[in-house]
């Protein structure tokens, strides 16, 4: 197993699990047509290049035998309310494919993650997490997140509520 920060040439492979984990994960809580609302504006190839060539998004990926199996995507300095630091990086996206889970990929990823952002002086790592996933909740927690807030997010037309959760890993932390 290889982890690894995603490159352009990549595009296509992180397209096409992004919207597989994607599916693979909501399809059976969301209707048909906001599933293809969301994963047309969020993980078309276009989207994806543009998003690998913004300077303050940092996708890894996880590849075993050549081929992607999760990936997580962080975004540098984007800050919500009920944080006070200035340096915080969210971890916006986390999937592994479905194949792959129960193999501790997911904690590798975040582990990754986090040293990553302690190597950058980073003060906190949040991310959101949706309200009816108690799953990826108890995850998170085990790997030191705490709930301090919620927002909203938009699935084609449905409006949802994700729950935020932060991790300290500053000098204060």
């Amino acid at each position: 197993m290889l982890i690894r920060f995603a490159t352009l040439p990549d595009a296509p492979a992180l397209r096409a699990l992004a919207e597989t984990t994607f599916r693979d994960t909501y399809t059976e809580f969301n209707t048909p047509e906001n599933m293809e609302k969301h994963v047309a504006k969020n993980f078309s190839l276009a989207q994806i290049q543009a998003e690998l060539q913004l300077p303050d998004n940092q996708y890894v990926l996880v590849e075993q035998d050549n081929a992607l199996i999760a990936f997580a995507k962080m975004v540098k300095n984007h800050s919500t309310q009920g944080l006070t630091e200035e340096r915080v990086l969210e971890i916006e996206r986390i999937y592994v494919a479905k194949a792959f889970h129960g193999q501790q990929i997911g904690r590798k990823l975040i582990d990754f993650c986090t040293n990553w952002a302690i190597e950058q002086h980073f003060e906190v790592i949040w991310l959101g997490v949706w309200e009816n996933n108690p799953k990826a909740m108890k995850f998170y927690e085990k790997m030191g997140y705490t709930r301090f807030g919620e927002h909203t997010f938009v699935l084609g037309e449905e409006v949802q509520t994700d729950y935020l959760m932060k991790k300290y890993i500053g000098v204060n932390s």
